[in-house]
C-alpha cells in the first residue's frame, strides 16, 4: 500500500450543473423540469461532505491489479484539511501524533493517514502489547506539530521517536520501582506514553530552541567573515580593473602582457637558450607574466559582470523605488484575497459573465503582486550586494550555505485536547503557541434536521431559486451559458 496520498486515486467530483439550455430557452420549460435542476442543485449543495474525520487509509483506495477495475471512493477528510486547508505545507512541516483510546500508546507520522508500517514503531513489550492491525475507531488524534521549515520538524520527528523509544526500552533506569508491579500492570503503565508525550514535546522544543542560537551564531559568523572577504576581494578586482584601464603602468596593460608572453615563447624556442639555466629562467618570467594576465582578464571579466547585473537588478527593483510600493502591495494582497474568496463561493445569482471577469481580475491582481514582490527581492539583493555573481568570488568555505538556523517562532501545537498540554506544566517554551484542534468543525457548522425538515427547508430554497431564474428567463437578453458549480 502506498505510504503518501500522491499515490493514492480517489473519485473526482461531480460534473457541475448547467442551467444554459433552461434559460436561454426560447420558450418556457415544461411543468417540473427547472424544479428538478434546482432541486438537485439544492441537494447537492446541503451535502456538508465528510463530516467524519479519517485518520486509517482506506484499503480501497489501493491501485487495482492490472487488468481490473473497480470505483475509487472519495477523498477523505483528513487533519491536512484543519491544519493545511491549502496545502501548501512542504513535507516535514506538519508532524502528526495519534493515540491510542485503550491503551494511550502513540505514534508519530509525517503524514495525515496512518498505515499498516506505522505499527513499527511500537515495540513488543508482552502479550497484547502490539496492535496486530490498525483500527480506525481505536485511533484518533492527540495534537499536531507545525513547524517554520521542513527541516526542523524531521528533526524534530526524529528526536520524538527516540525519546518514546527510551521511555518503552529503558524504563528499568528511569523508573526502577516498575519491576515491583505485576506484569500486566507494568504492561499498561508502560505502553501508556500520553503524558511522556507532552513532556518529550516540551523537551524537543527547548533542544531546538538552544541549537537554534547556535545554529544562528554560527551563521552570523559565516556572514561576517564572508562580508570582510567580499569587500577585500572586490577592492582588489576594482583595483585591477582600474588600473587596466587607465594604462597608467606597462605591466596593467593587457596587450602589452601578451606581447611579453609572445616574446618569451619565442626566446625559448631559440637555439642559444636552449640550456637548463636559460630555460628555467625565461619559463619563469612566462609564468610570473601569464598570472598577471589571467588576474587582470578576471577582474575585468568579474567588473562586467558585476556592472551587468546590477542594473539588471536596477531595472527589476523599479516598482519598489516609487512612492508608496510597500503600501500598494498590502493592498493589492488584501484585494485578491477578498476576491479569491469571492470566486471560490458559489452563488447561484451571478452570471458566468462576472464570475469570468472577476477570475480575470484576479489573474492580473497575481501577476501585478508577483511583480511587486520580485521587485522587493531585486531591490533588497542590489542593496546588500548579495547576488551569485558577487558571491562568486568567495572560497568553497564560505560559499557553502549553513543550513537555516532553528527557531521557535512560528512553532504551535494544536491538542485534541488542551488538557493534555497541562501535564508538561512550567516546561514549555514562552514562544510556543497552544491552540485546540479543532477536528469537529465541519460538524458542527452542520445543522442537523429530521426528514421533514430538511424536505421543508429544500422545498424553500427550491421555490426562492425557481423564481429567481424565471425573472431571469422572462427579461433575458442573448448571453453565454451560465453554470454553477456544486460542491461535492
Amino acid at each position: 500500500m502506498p505510504r503518501t496520498l500522491t499515490r493514492l486515486r480517489y473519485r473526482t467530483p461531480p460534473k457541475p450543473i448547467n442551467f444554459a439550455r433552461t434559460i436561454n430557452a426560447r420558450r418556457l420549460p415544461r411543468e417540473g423540469v427547472l424544479e428538478s435542476q434546482v432541486a438537485k442543485y439544492v441537494a447537492r449543495q446541503s451535502n456538508p461532505g465528510q463530516v467524519r474525520l479519517q485518520v486509517i487509509v482506506n484499503p480501497k483506495a489501493r491501485r487495482p491489479a492490472t487488468g481490473q477495475s473497480k470505483t475509487p471512493p472519495w477523498k477523505p477528510f483528513t487533519l491536512r484539511d484543519v491544519v493545511d486547508p491549502d496545502g501548501k505545507a512542504r513535507h516535514g512541516e506538519i508532524v502528526y501524533i495519534f493515540r491510542n483510546t485503550k491503551s494511550d500508546q502513540i505514534i508519530y507520522s509525517l503524514s495525515e493517514l496512518l498505515n499498516e508500517h506505522h505499527l513499527d514503531q511500537l515495540p513488543f513489550i508482552g502479550k497484547h502489547s502490539k496492535p496486530p492491525a490498525l483500527r480506525p475507531d481505536e485511533w484518533v488524534p492527540h495534537c499536531v506539530l507545525t513547524f517554520p521549515t521542513a527541516e526542523q520538524g524531521h528533526n524534530a520527528y526524529r528526536k520524538l521517536r527516540e525519546f518514546r523509544k527510551l521511555h518503552e526500552l529503558s524504563w528499568v533506569k528511569t523508573t526502577p520501582h516498575l519491576k515491583q508491579m505485576p506484569i500486566k500492570q507494568r504492561i499498561k503503565h508502560i505502553m501508556d506514553q500520553r503524558a511522556n508525550t507532552s513532556a518529550d514535546i516540551a523537551a524537543v522544543l527547548r533542544i531546538q530552541g538552544a541549537h537554534g542560537a547556535k545554529m544562528q551564531e554560527a551563521l552570523n559568523l559565516q556572514q561576517r567573515r564572508a562580508k570582510k572577504y567580499l569587500d577585500k576581494k572586490w577592492a582588489e578586482i576594482d583595483a585591477l580593473a582600474n588600473a587596466a584601464t587607465a594604462k597608467a603602468k606597462e605591466a596593467d596593460s593587457v596587450k602589452w602582457l601578451e606581447h611579453q608572453i609572445r616574446s618569451l615563447t619565442m626566446k625559448l624556442n631559440m637555439k642559444h637558450n636552449q640550456n637548463e639555466a636559460d630555460q628555467k629562467r625565461l619559463k619563469g618570467a612566462r609564468s610570473i607574466q601569464e598570472i598577471r594576465l589571467r588576474k587582470i582578464q578576471y577582474a575585468q571579466r568579474k567588473v562586467e559582470q558585476f556592472k551587468t547585473i546590477q542594473e539588471g537588478l536596477t531595472r527589476t527593483a523599479a516598482p519598489a523605488e516609487e512612492l508608496g510600493a510597500e503600501g500598494k502591495l498590502n493592498e493589492l494582497k488584501d484585494q485578491a484575497s477578498v476576491l479569491r474568496k469571492a470566486v471560490a463561493t458559489l452563488d447561484p445569482t451571478r452570471r458566468a459573465e462576472d464570475l469570468k471577469l472577476d477570475r480575470k481580475t484576479l489573474a492580473g491582481l497575481e501577476d501585478e503582486i508577483a511583480t511587486l514582490e520580485a521587485a522587493f527581492e531585486a531591490k533588497s539583493l542590489s542593496e546588500a550586494r548579495n547576488h551569485h555573481i558577487a558571491r562568486s568570488v568567495l572560497p568553497d568555505h564560505l560559499k557553502k550555505a549553513l543550513p537555516t538556523p532553528y527557531t521557535l517562532e512560528g512553532i504551535s501545537v494544536r491538542w485534541a485536547d488542551v488538557q493534555d498540554a497541562l501535564r508538561a506544566s512550567g516546561k514549555w517554551p514562552e514562544l510556543i503557541e497552544h491552540e485546540a484542534l479543532d477536528v469537529n468543525k465541519v460538524r458542527n457548522g452542520t445543522m442537523l434536521l429530521s426528514a421533514q425538515d430538511f424536505d421543508i427547508e429544500v422545498n424553500n430554497e427550491v421555490n426562492s431559486i425557481v423564481q429567481m431564474l424565471q425573472a431571469q428567463m422572462e427579461g433575458r437578453k442573448p448571453a453565454r451559458p451560465m453554470k454553477l458549480t456544486a460542491a461535492a
